[in-house]
């Protein structure tokens, strides 16, 4: 039997209110496919430039100030001193081999002189003076205990961490077989001290007794720098070109960089680094951000010397 006209339009009309449905549903799904994945990009953990290529100058410490102030030291004999702007000029001059560095109590900064086995006490006008001027051997990164004052600091061709008072009085806290060139050193909130060496991938912590131990292995290479922040640390791998994160439980992850050498900008797997040295977290902002300087080179021998200073932000929630 024939369909009558009534009934033909009704089918059509459903055919056609499926077809909407669908087409909307499709449409509503694929609006949230590109909201995920823009939320998911937002998410993730980002590198950006905060200065130009600074031609003639290698990679030292960085550290950060409570104002917020980012201070780079270039392996030579300079600091600068970086608003979190970007804005750059010379902080300090007549450093030999200006490596770690770290703030004391007074907001002074102490800078390592890694050539001279010394350190620089420099005032927040940048009038600088002897601190410890015997006792170190090719100290690096530098420490403070936040309760006593006291100054930790790492000797890479010691290969030993000193302990120095308030008054520059320098005693030996630990000498261990295990450091190879221990280059960063930082506190966790418990007061006791891990290093990372240079000539090799290890993560160390030292009790407060001196006794070191093995904690974490990081890279495929040799280590730069770390900072500690709420429960975990921040360190660069300077030879792979890559940041990690290490729990207070030993677990490892890398959050920047796939080995391979380069300065690109943006999150996760597009990001590339170049030798990552010196690294600090900022006290500033809702956004956590961390600074790090870079060997732009291809080398570390090649020549002319070129650095850069980015900053990192860091995926919620880390």
């Amino acid at each position: 039997m024939a369909n009558s006209s009534d009934e033909i339009q009704l089918r059509t009309l459903i055919k056609l209110s499926a077809f909407f449905y669908f087409s909307r549903s499709r449409a509503l799904l694929f609006v949230l496919a590109l909201l995920f994945a823009a939320a998911s990009t937002r998410a993730q953990t980002k590198i950006r430039s905060l200065t130009n290529v600074i031609d003639g100058h290698a990679v030292g410490g960085v550290t950060i100030d409570l104002v917020g102030n980012i201070y780079v030291a270039d392996f030579g004999d300079v600091v600068w001193k970086i608003t979190p702007e970007g804005k750059r000029h010379v902080f300090a001059s007549g450093l030999y081999g200006a490596s770690g560095n770290a703030i004391d109590n007074e907001g002074n900064l102490l800078q390592s002189n890694f050539y001279g086995d010394s350190i620089t006490k420099i005032d927040r006008k940048g009038q600088a003076q002897p601190f410890v001027t015997s006792g170190l051997s090719g100290p690096v990164g530098i420490a403070v205990n936040r309760q006593t004052g006291d100054v930790y600091v790492a000797n890479c061709r010691g290969n030993s961490i000193a302990k120095i008072a308030t008054d520059g009085t320098v005693s030996s806290l630990t000498k261990s077989e295990l450091f190879k060139c221990p280059n960063g050193i930082s506190f966790d909130g418990e007061g006791n001290l891990y290093v990372v060496n240079f000539r090799d991938n290890k993560m160390l912590k030292i009790d407060p007794k001196g006794v070191v131990t093995p904690f974490a292995t990081i890279s495929e290479k040799g280590l730069g720098h770390l900072c500690f922040k709420q429960d975990r640390f921040y360190v660069t791998a300077f030879e792979s070109h890559e940041i990690y994160e290490v729990t207070l439980n030993g677990i490892v992850k890398r959050i920047l960089g796939n080995g391979d050498r380069g300065i690109v900008n943006g999150a996760g797997a597009k990001a590339r680094l170049s030798f990552p040295n010196g690294i600090a977290f900022s006290p500033w902002g809702r956004r956590r951000r961390l600074y790090i300087n870079e060997y732009v080179n291809d080398s570390t021998s090649s020549l002319p010397r070129r650095t850069i200073i980015r900053e990192i932000v860091l995926e919620p929630n880390k």
